[in-house]
């Protein structure tokens, strides 16, 4: 697991990414899937 400071840092990422006025439905998606596929996940 991640350490605290990781943590906080991943969070904030996430909820960047998650924010849809940042970003289009689309490209949060695509990240989604790339941080799934980096961590070994298969779609």
């Amino acid at each position: 697991m991640l350490s605290g400071k990781n943590r906080t840092s991943f969070n904030v990422f996430y909820d960047a990414v998650r924010d849809e006025s940042l970003l289009d439905n689309k490209t949060t998606i695509l990240i989604g899937l790339a941080a799934a596929m980096t961590s070994g996940c298969a779609p």
